[in-house]
């Protein structure tokens, strides 16, 4: 009688692959994209997050700065895959640190609208700051979610990485934003 022997995990298996190959110098490891590489093609989906994650509109250039310079720093400890998701991880602390910060500020009214704010189309800034509000009363983990899955497409796997939590969760925690957004809205109008 042969006894059965429980398959590795898939994603094992084929890293376990990958480093045998590459010990055996058939195959190179994949290179790290250079800061500028990453920044170029990136720039616009970590702006975009941290907008979702409450980041102030004043503090999003500084904050995307913020989010750059922490990949830079560890640019040698990242293994080269998933660079959204990487990204937005540091995305997600950098703005949960830039949050604690803002109670610190004292803000000042301004008489008259800044040259860049862009007047075109006042509903859709009018529902860009329902949104927003919206989203902010969500709890992180949950607005995580959506943000990621509903707003800037991402596989709920690579959603589940970014929050280090099993799929099931991940799924779980996007339902629940879904939900939770649907009451507030219809309460809000």
């Amino acid at each position: 009688m042969q006894k059965r022997v429980a398959a590795p995990h898939r994603k094992n298996v084929q890293a376990s692959i990958l480093h045998d190959v590459v010990e055996q110098g058939t195959v190179s490891a994949p290179a790290h994209p250079t800061i500028e590489a990453l920044f170029a093609e990136h720039v616009r989906f970590v702006w975009r997050t941290l907008r979702h994650f409450g980041v102030a509109d004043d503090d999003l250039e500084d904050v995307v700065q913020e989010v750059f310079i922490v990949a830079h720093r560890r640019l040698a400890e990242w293994d080269g895959l998933a660079p959204r998701g990487w990204l937005c991880a540091i995305a997600r602390r950098c703005a949960a640190g830039s949050r604690r910060r803002s109670h610190r500020r004292h803000e000042r009214l301004v008489e008259s609208v800044p040259e860049g704010f862009d007047t075109r189309d006042p509903s859709a800034r009018v529902e860009l700051d329902l949104l927003s509000r919206l989203l902010d009363m969500l709890d992180e983990t949950e607005r995580t979610a959506f943000v990621l899955h509903e707003i800037e497409e991402m596989p709920m796997r690579e959603v589940a990485e970014v929050l280090q939590c099993p799929l099931y969760t991940a799924y779980r925690r996007y339902h629940a934003a879904r939900r939770q957004l649907t009451r507030l809205l219809e309460r809000e109008t």
